[in-house]
């Protein structure tokens, strides 16, 4: 899509309707981490929602240059202006949005904590961020902005509002809907290793038993949502951020960055709960809860790398987070070529 020259005429200063939905937002980013906190304090293994502000910020700070000149018009890219369905729908997306975090924040004040509370706010938020963009957008010298530059102003926010959605509803739309599937599919693969290195086992739900008696529960070694959880969250972050190039191949790209951070938290959870089994067959199934030494917790000398289950745990995020970094290359090449990205004026 042709970009025309920034416009020297354009005022740099964001008018006033934008500088205050822009501090609408910033007030209902506040709300929703204060909603969101209670998930990422009780949650075990949710500590990565603490990340999610901070990169959801440092995120819109490196953006900021580029989105600032299409909210004032300083940049914009040649094409047809926006059709007045699609600002009619964008407007009534910015409504809705608004009005369902004022319930999904009444709902959490006086209720507490909860799914639909969630779920409001942070598809409220999400709904606002964008929709205020994508009519935010100005043409130089106060002109109608073209459709073209209200959709790359709304690509520069995905990241930084659509991130709200990995930390908190993820974990009730995600979590609590594939946890018993994930769970049965991990402890038939686990069985299935299990029995064809001749180990003679019997399954009794999703806890393996074996010879001796001793069992060892896939939910106890860890299904694998959690980490999934974090691992999708890394590989939105490492894409808005790393790949390169315009819509829509860049938009390809983070997808498919995202879809692949969560198939190699699968495999590596996989590994993961095949290695504790392993353990629990050879060590005793408490002794998942001791730390390499099989000294237990509180006991002097404990590790400072915690329980077995705890460094199985940090060492598959490790591997998942290093294999996330080594994909990133690969994927920027996806679809490109030798082309080089056209720099941004």
């Amino acid at each position: 899509m042709p970009e025309a020259a920034p416009s020297r005429a354009a005022d740099d200063k964001l008018d006033a309707n934008t500088f205050g939905l822009g501090l609408l937002l910033l007030g209902m980013a506040g709300i929703a981490t204060w909603d969101q906190w209670a998930i990422w304090s009780t949650k075990e293994d949710y500590t990565f929602g603490y990340l999610v502000p901070v990169f959801s910020g440092y995120v819109l700070w490196e953006r900021w240059a580029d989105l600032r000149d299409y909210l004032t018009g300083r940049k914009t890219h040649i094409s047809k202006p926006t059709s007045r369905f699609i600002l009619r729908a964008a407007t009534a997306t910015g409504f809705l949005s608004l009005l369902m975090f004022g319930l999904g924040g009444a709902g959490r004040a006086i209720f507490g904590t909860g799914v639909i509370p969630t779920l409001l706010i942070a598809f409220g938020l999400v709904g606002s961020a964008w929709a205020f963009t994508f009519l935010s957008v100005r043409g130089p010298d106060d002109t109608e902005a073209s459709s073209s530059a209200r959709w790359h102003a709304v690509g520069l926010m995905l990241f930084p509002a659509g991130v709200w959605i990995i930390s908190g509803p993820f974990l009730y739309l995600v979590d609590n809907q594939i946890k018993g599937e994930l769970l049965s599919n991990v402890t038939d693969i686990v069985s299935g290793i299990l029995r064809v290195t001749d180990h003679v086992i019997r399954v009794n739900g999703n806890t393996i038993i074996f010879a001796n008696g001793d069992g060892v529960g896939i939910a106890d070694a860890c299904s694998g949502i959690r980490s999934l959880s974090a691992c999708v969250f890394a590989g939105a972050f490492l894409g808005a951020t790393f790949l390169e190039g315009g819509f829509p191949g860049a938009l390809l790209r983070r997808t498919g960055m995202i879809l692949l951070s969560g198939l190699i938290a699968i495999l590596l959870n996989i590994g993961r709960n095949t290695f504790l089994s392993f353990y629990a067959l050879n060590h005793g199934s408490r002794s998942l809860d001791r730390d390499w030494s099989g000294i237990e917790h509180g006991q002097p000398n404990f590790s400072a790398f915690g329980t077995i289950h705890d460094l199985a745990g940090n060492i598959a995020m490790g591997l998942a987070l290093l294999a996330l970094l080594a994909c990133l290359p690969l994927i920027n090449r996806v679809g490109r070529g030798n082309r080089s990205p056209s720099p941004v004026q």
